[in-house]
């Protein structure tokens, strides 16, 4: 079972040893958790578990501004721990989290549209394509409804 664990000084260590060889879409944990840490007013880092093993990790904006959405960033699955259904499992694992929380009714997030195995988990989990971003027109905005 895959499950969301916030990310403090009992598995810091745990998180930010996690090995990935290619940072192309997404940075690698220590970049990950020093973008947590600038958003930090309004996203919380989280480890991604499959049981009580540290398989990945990712920034949730679970406290979004006033009529902003639940949003979430910087998710990975740790190379060794690749294609194991560790991805679809944390999205859906995060999807549960902001339903159960009932304060928005949508999750939006950008992707880099040749990120074909992250597209493929958004679209399974009810992700739609809504535009290109601004600041990147490589990247997709993508949304679900909760």
């Amino acid at each position: 079972m895959v499950t969301l664990k916030e990310v403090d000084l009992g598995n810091f260590c745990e998180i930010v040893s996690l090995q990935r060889d290619s940072i192309l879409y997404v940075g690698g944990p220590e970049y990950v958790l020093a973008e947590a840490y600038i958003y930090r007013d309004d996203s919380t880092a989280y480890g991604i578990y499959s049981d009580d093993t540290a398989v990945g990790l990712v920034i949730l904006c679970d406290r979004p501004a006033e009529g902003k959405p639940y949003a979430f960033t910087g998710i990975f699955i740790a190379d060794n721990y690749q294609r194991q259904g560790c991805g679809q499992a944390a999205v859906e694992a995060i999807m549960q989290k902001f339903r159960s929380e009932h304060l928005r009714d949508e999750v939006v997030i950008q992707v880099h549209e040749d990120n074909a195995p992250a597209l493929k988990i958004y679209r399974r989990c009810g992700f739609e394509e809504v535009k290109r971003a601004e600041w990147n027109r490589k990247f997709l905005v993508m949304r679900a409804k909760l």
